[in-house]
């Protein structure tokens, strides 16, 4: 999300049973998104790091499925399918995140085409879990113990980073990315 140029590069690692992403999703990300990612400041990539259960492997398996489908047309769709998946969350390993209500929570995303997705997770079973472990490598590579964690990259100079780990507020994430920027 955001513009391919913004100054800072911000990789974010999740798992959508996640209750601390839960909490950044609803209380920190929409200020986040209106202040810098929209007006093209920082580029945000949304990565896995599944650690709670085989649910969060499909979940993190449906959001591959569904970035294919729409990045061509319409990568809001993704954003919608995303803060509605985290809208649905309940406790995890409750069940909430099965296939098939995920599926459903999909069919209810403009833009999102649940018979799409649930083809896409079908065919390329393999290719989707290898692209979930590899964001999970990377992050391990770059530290990642837990979730959510973030990682920002001047992407302009390379040379200044920083990580938050966890729900912080929305001035500690406006810090770190002014503290980046320089």
């Amino acid at each position: 999300m955001g513009s391919p140029d913004a100054p800072v590069d911000l990789y974010y690692w999740s798992d959508y049973q996640c209750p601390f992403c839960n909490r950044f999703e609803q209380n920190t990300f929409p200020k986040l998104l209106e202040d810098h990612i929209k007006p093209g400041k920082v580029r945000l990539v949304i990565l896995e790091y599944v650690t709670i259960g085989d649910a969060s492997k499909t979940a993190g398996r449906m959001a591959k499925c569904v970035w294919r489908q729409v990045k061509g047309n319409d990568p809001n769709a993704f954003k919608r399918w995303h803060a509605s998946i985290f809208d649905a969350q309940k406790k995890p390993n409750s069940g909430w995140a099965k296939k098939q209500n995920l599926l459903d929570i999909t069919a209810g995303v403009r833009g999102v085409d649940a018979d799409e997705v649930a083809s896409c997770l079908q065919e390329n079973e393999q290719s989707l879990a290898a692209s979930v472990a590899d964001d999970k490598k990377a992050g391990n590579d770059k530290g990642v113990s837990v979730t959510p964690t973030f990682i920002f990259h001047n992407s302009k100079s390379g040379d200044s980073t920083a990580t938050v780990q966890g729900a912080q507020p929305y001035p500690r994430f406006e810090a770190t990315i002014e503290e980046v920027r320089k």
